[in-house]
């Protein structure tokens, strides 16, 4: 089986890496990963600096934007899971973006990411995604040229897209129903 670095770890002795172009986001993420106590925090202000660092002190969690510059943290993520790209070929990841639409969340998943994380974050969300990733089973497969979680395409099956209503459409769709009579209520003579 080819579990992931972070596999069983405690959070004392974690390691995470933080990529995005933010500084204020890298500020707060360093803030949060200490609050609950992660062991060590390297923080990367872009997917270039991090891909060139992190082979010599490999992290047992990545923590990436969904949109940075040159290329976005999924394509950062689907870089690292290359079966050539060892240490980092089996560091479980997560896509952080306020935005997490079912398509980012789909190609996150597709790319080699364990979660999408939205933000903004508490500190407790995060120690319970950290905590859930460090437990969690699922072991790495090769699909096409990178590592993906395995049951990925059992996981994006049962993600169905969610119906969208405008206000609108609520209110024509009320006006659309006949009323309904009234009942009457008969009374039996005893």
């Amino acid at each position: 089986m080819l579990h992931h670095r972070a596999y069983r770890r405690d959070i004392e002795q974690l390691a995470v890496a933080v990529v995005d172009n933010r500084r204020p986001m890298r500020a707060m993420m360093r803030a949060v990963l200490a609050a609950i106590g992660v062991g060590r925090v390297e923080i990367y202000e872009s997917p270039a600096n991090a891909l060139s660092a992190m082979p010599q002190t490999a992290p047992d969690v990545v923590i990436a934007a969904g949109a940075m510059q040159p290329f976005g943290g999924v394509e950062l993520v689907r870089f690292m899971h290359r079966p050539d790209s060892e240490p980092l070929c089996f560091v479980p990841a997560m896509i952080m973006s306020a935005h997490a639409k079912p398509d980012l969340v789909a190609e996150a998943l597709q790319g080699g990411a364990h979660q999408v994380l939205l933000l903004p974050t508490s500190a407790g969300t995060l120690f319970r995604r950290l905590d859930w990733l460090m437990n969690d089973e699922r072991p790495f497969e090769l699909i096409d040229d990178h590592y993906v979680v395995s049951g990925l395409e059992e996981q994006l099956a049962l993600s169905t897209p969610r119906p969208t209503c405008a206000p609108g459409a609520v209110m024509a769709a009320a006006s659309a129903v006949p009323a309904a009579a009234p009942h009457a209520v008969k009374r039996r003579a005893g």
